[in-house]
């Protein structure tokens, strides 16, 4: 059996929409995202979903009411950005280990 949308992309891009103007009208609202999930009738975390995925580069706002895929290029500059975080976060994590070693050995001689 074939996957099935359960929503439609018209739907998901106005809900999308929707919560972007939200944002920028309301932006100490938390709520927004529940509010609009029940006014479109929409599941709160796809919605979720959706808008992250905005948030993330893997779509962004095309020039009429719907949303488009990111050109290839950008999610590729997006995917090497995280990489180069991933390996400082792992070179950070290296030096502490390293650090926190030393510290140790200090209390060790006390």
């Amino acid at each position: 059996m074939a996957f099935e949308k359960k929503y439609s992309d018209e739907l998901r891009d106005a809900a999308v929409r929707r919560v972007i103007d939200r944002r920028q009208a309301e932006p100490g609202n938390r709520s927004i995202l529940r509010e609009v999930a029940e006014e479109l009738e929409v599941g709160e975390q796809s919605l979720r979903i959706w808008v992250k995925r905005l948030d993330d580069g893997m779509f962004a706002a095309g020039d009429g009411a719907r949303l488009r895929q990111a050109p290839k290029e950008a999610l590729l500059t997006r995917i090497a950005e995280l990489e180069a975080q991933l390996a400082s976060a792992h070179e950070e994590i290296e030096v502490l280990k390293r650090a926190s070693a030393i510290f140790a050995a200090e209390l060790a001689k006390r």
